[in-house]
């Protein structure tokens, strides 16, 4: 049973990683990286989910922010492995936030960390719009 579960998983995240390499380098003769430009992103955000229910988190120490958002980078299926790089949760103030009532986007960063997929139990897709979302602040007068 077990074993089944990590086949789904490592398929599941394989495809999403799939689409995510369509996104970036597909192109077209006449209108280059067209669908990049209409989905706003390179990038598919996803949560990861333990084997407890609950999402992993991983810190980035050297920068000081904890994130459960993250890019798959590369899966290892043979070794049960995923590589992740770190989205950061940014507030309105652009400062990095580990209240999701707070976030108001995700930030890729170049920050990777390598994840057995035999400690996790699903994956969570999130909105592309995270990581191009404009923030506007107007006056009230």
């Amino acid at each position: 049973m077990l074993d089944e579960q990590q086949n789904r998983l490592c398929e599941v995240l394989q495809e999403i990683l799939h689409f995510q390499n369509l996104i970036e380098h597909t192109r077209t003769k006449h209108f280059n990286h067209l669908l990049l430009k209409i989905i706003g992103s390179d990038t598919i955000p996803i949560a990861l989910l333990t084997r407890r229910g609950t999402h992993l988190q991983l810190t980035d120490y050297e920068s000081g922010f904890a994130t459960c958002y993250f890019r798959i980078e590369n899966i290892d299926a043979a070794r049960n492995l995923v590589t992740v790089s770190l989205l950061c949760p940014m507030s309105i103030e652009r400062e990095p936030t580990t209240q999701s009532e707070e976030m108001v986007t995700l930030e890729k960063t170049d920050k990777r960390a390598t994840v057995s997929t035999t400690t996790l139990s699903g994956v969570r897709l999130l909105s592309t719009s995270l990581l191009s979302a404009n923030v506007f602040i107007e006056s009230k007068w």
